[in-house]
């Protein structure tokens, strides 16, 4: 269906937006016939024939390989629609069966799930408990991002009966055993095979696989699930939303997602293209290095929050102003205090205060005679050019209240974040990426925590983080959370900008898709094309 949410007024992108290079090309031969989607398309290998519901996807990233135990791969290959978890996430981000029909937690550290009976891999294999046991415990032994979610003591296997026993107590792991890093493989494939073509579950099969190009599926003739909508599909990474947009113009995609806003009218109200938006966990956030530098100064990082139109900034790129680090996708992202509303006099009185004042007349502030010059490094992130809007806007702000700003264009944000060599720096975080709000909490705002990029510290925030590992009750996580994102907020930790609506867009021929808070889900098998 179309998007219900309202336009809003984009006067001022054109005058921020960044200049961006246009991919040339998104492969595949055009349609023959917009009208229908049975018809015969060339490719290169022959795949596709006559009278095949064939989907064409552009997506802003094809994995280097397709094996969910490595680095964040999993991902893809539920985006793709051939892996599947124990458990998933519904369209409120909460846990919902799927390889797993019913769960318990019989005592502070074990869970024992019931495999669903009937489920068989791809190959026609039998799923039962030792399969999954299996998997499980190979995504914890070739990843370390497993030990992010739980510690695992141990898993046992009896029949379609599962048991995962926790080496300390976890409130979390129903809704961590959705992230596809857990997809259930087939372990007694090939080992080299999980790399391009790994046996799973989902409605679809890989049938070939291009490393960061593209993927080829068909439909999985052993699925449990039900029908499946399509009998073929091909996936091609496009990097950059401009060239998706190209490619759902021209025909050469029927679906693809992440456009960025002052493209996505061109779709809206267009009765060729359907859109699909709704906000999910994910957050525009300036990160600053409160451990070096002018921002140790925590006046320095409050006049900064007073002096940004968050606002504004908000209606450029269409999302929903951020207060604090959870969207309002979850409950702990809601009714919080807006410490620090839009106010550029409070911000200037506040480095007045603290001796931060231009002396010689060049609009920027000094102290001990060194002018507040921050380095702000940015790069386009999830297929979306927001990040550059947002810094440009943060520039032009920061300099009405004295303070200078250098943006840099990044190759590799990620090291630069990690080796915590900024003193801003952009980023779109799904802050909570199996919908619930410790796993984030713990990586990034944890003191000395593995992704604590800004080297934010806080002794009773470190307090109330561990005391959430052992909460069990889904309210009170959600209440305790909700008073840890305040704190950090009041502290000044970082720039909260907007919450993130996620998008689908498609031909008006496909049928049945949908946009879920949680990307792990782009292609399921309800999805059809007439």
């Amino acid at each position: 269906m179309k998007s219900k949410r309202m336009k809003r007024v984009m006067c001022a992108a054109a005058a921020l937006a960044l200049s961006l290079a246009v991919l040339t090309g998104c492969g595949g031969e055009k349609r023959t016939d917009e009208s229908s989607g049975n018809e015969s398309r060339d490719t290169e290998d022959g795949a596709v024939r006559t009278g095949d519901k064939h989907l064409n996807v552009a997506l802003f990233w094809v994995s280097a390989t397709l094996d969910p135990a490595k680095d964040y791969d999993g991902w893809v290959l539920s985006r793709i629609g051939a892996g599947e978890t124990l458990i998933r996430l519904d369209e409120n981000a909460r846990p919902k069966p799927c390889l797993a029909d019913t769960w318990e937690q019989t005592d502070d550290n074990t869970w024992v799930f019931h495999i669903r009976d009937g489920v068989a891999f791809s190959n026609g294999k039998a799923v039962d408990a030792q399969a999954c046991k299996s998997a499980i415990e190979r995504a914890f032994e070739l990843n370390e991002r497993a030990g992010e979610y739980f510690l695992l003591e141990a898993v046992e296997a009896e029949g379609q009966k599962l048991t995962i026993k926790t080496a300390r107590p976890s409130g979390a792991v129903p809704n961590n055993l959705c992230e596809p890093l857990f997809t259930i493989v087939d372990t007694d494939a090939e080992e080299q095979a999980m790399d391009r073509a790994p046996v799973c579950t989902g409605p679809y099969v890989v049938e070939s696989f291009d490393p960061e190009v593209s993927v080829k599926l068909v439909k999985n003739e052993n699925y449990w699930d039900g029908p499946v909508g399509l009998d073929t599909i091909t996936v091609r990474q496009v990097a950059d939303s401009d060239s998706r947009v190209m490619a759902m113009e021209s025909g050469e995609a029927d679906l693809t997602t992440t456009i960025d806003n002052m493209n996505l009218a061109l779709f809206q109200d267009e009765t060729r293209y359907s859109v699909y938006e709704t906000i999910g966990p994910r957050t525009n956030v300036v990160y600053m290095n409160n451990g070096t530098g002018f921002l140790k100064d925590q006046a320095i990082r409050q006049a900064l929050l007073y002096g940004t139109d968050r606002q504004t900034y908000a209606d450029l790129i269409d999302g929903e102003k951020a207060v604090g680090l959870y969207s309002t996708a979850l409950a702990c992202g809601r009714d919080l205090t807006d410490t620090y509303g839009w106010d550029q006099e409070k911000a200037k009185a506040l480095l007045d205060e603290h001796g931060y004042v231009d002396t010689d007349g060049d609009g920027i502030r000094e102290k001990e005679g060194q002018n507040i010059i921050l380095k702000y490094y940015l790069s386009a992130d999830h297929g979306s050019s927001d990040a550059a809007l947002i810094a440009q806007a943060v520039q032009a702000d920061a300099a009405k209240i004295g303070i200078g700003i250098e943006l840099v264009q990044a190759e590799n944000l990620a090291q630069i974040k990690s080796s915590h060599s900024f003193d801003l720096c952009s980023a779109n975080d799904s802050t909570a990426p199996t919908g619930d709000p410790e796993v984030f909490l713990s990586l990034h705002y944890l003191t000395g925590a593995s992704a604590n990029y800004g080297e934010y510290s806080n002794e009773e925030v470190d307090r109330m983080i561990r005391e959430l590992q052992s909460v069990f009750d889904e309210d009170e996580r959600q209440s305790l959370a909700r008073e840890i994102s305040q704190k950090i907020l009041d502290d000044g930790a970082c720039l909260y900008i907007s919450y993130i609506y996620g998008n689908t867009v498609t031909s008006s021929r496909v049928k049945h898709a949908r946009q879920f808070p949680i990307d792990y889900y782009i292609i399921t098998k309800d999805i059809t094309i007439e």
